[in-house]
């Protein structure tokens, strides 16, 4: 039987082990509250997974414990920040908030930022806005990281470039969460330590072959993450990549031309009121007639129907809300050597 955790615990020991390790409490706050959305939402490889891995930043000075992004560019509507290797939860927190404040006077805001730490589960900043009735856009790159192959090569050159999408619906938003790459390094990172194999060949040997063998991204030299849709359609992967770089590293303008690229993310962040345009009734109507029409299709199995983007999300959110987090079991079993080192209570399942 799967064990469940309530949300408040885990955020409540996040927090606190965040706080030990020299993070300003609100930037703790922020930490803590995005990884365990993440994981409520059911983005298991970008929720707490998260924690060892940024405790250690935090207690090797490799990003910084305390103050704000800095606006370096404003032209009303659009601005780039640079967040100055800061948390990328309290960077991404305090992005929206200020893209919430302009969409009042501009309908479409765009922010690009620069030099902030890693963001973790970008369907958790998108879906905040569309709770909140914009449609939202999340993009972010590594400018530090070469793990993609570009369709047709073998050789990783670019990052796995992330994107989330969020459009106000009727009952919950319609949430968009994925990668321009075949696979997410979180995952592949999971298989690893699991001693497992990807589900397919995600990856591209340094030979040219397809693998689903995680250790050819370990060889000299090394493999790749092959782009999205394969070899019939990793074009289409390259595409969506190369898009990414544009709005992250292109917008914010600075990425991989650098002497020294900065470390964790670029990011571009576009909040859209539907107001604006043809008004949120007539965007929810659209939306909301779609996702009935998608839902009523034929399935090709009917013991699986279809489903939207953001309906397994929104379920689970509500879920593990009531009857607690049921985290993947590796996860309680990171985070413990982390808690038991500052003293601070490991979460107790839910009886």
């Amino acid at each position: 039987m799967t064990e469940r955790y309530a949300a408040r615990d885990l955020t409540a020991a996040a927090k606190m082990l965040f706080e030990k390790a020299g993070a300003a409490p609100p930037v703790a706050q922020a930490m803590a509250e995005i990884l365990v959305e993440a994981d409520l939402l059911g983005y298991g490889t970008h929720g707490l997974q998260f924690v060892p891995a940024y405790l250690a930043a935090l207690e090797g000075g490799k990003c910084a414990t305390e103050g704000e992004p800095e606006v370096v560019v404003d032209h009303g509507g659009t601005l780039v920040l640079d967040g100055g290797n800061l948390p990328g939860q309290w960077v991404m927190i305090r992005a929206l908030d200020l893209a919430l404040a302009r969409a009042k006077d501009h309908a479409m805001v765009g922010i690009a930022v620069r030099n902030t730490a890693n963001i973790s589960c970008l369907a958790t900043y998108a879906r905040r806005a569309a709770l909140k009735g914009y449609f939202a856009i999340v993009a972010a790159s590594a400018p530090t990281t070469k793990a993609v192959a570009p369709f047709g090569g073998a050789s990783p050159v670019y990052s796995t470039n992330p994107f989330a999408v969020a459009l106000p619906g009727r009952d919950h938003p319609i949430l968009i969460d994925t990668s321009a790459s075949a696979v997410t390094n979180r995952a592949i990172e999971r298989a690893q330590r699991l001693g497992e194999r990807l589900p397919f060949p995600a990856l591209v040997a340094a030979a040219g072959t397809a693998s689903d063998d995680p250790a050819c991204l370990k060889t000299d030299p090394p493999g790749a993450i092959r782009p999205a849709g394969g070899d019939e359609a990793g074009h289409k992967g390259f595409a969506l990549g190369l898009l990414v770089e544009a709005l992250t590293s292109g917008l914010s303008g600075l990425g991989r031309s650098a002497d020294e690229p900065p470390a964790g993310n670029t990011v571009y962040l576009q909040l859209i009121d539907p107001a604006g345009f043809a008004g949120r009734d007539a965007f929810t109507r659209e939306t909301g007639v779609l996702a009935d029409l998608c839902r009523a299709a034929t399935p090709r199995d009917p013991a699986s129907p279809v489903r939207m983007p953001g309906d397994r999300a929104a379920a689970l959110y509500a879920e593990q809300n009531e009857k607690g987090v049921a985290l993947h079991p590796e996860i309680i079993g990171l985070m413990t050597p982390c808690l038991e080192k500052y003293g601070i209570p490991v979460p107790r399942p839910i009886a």
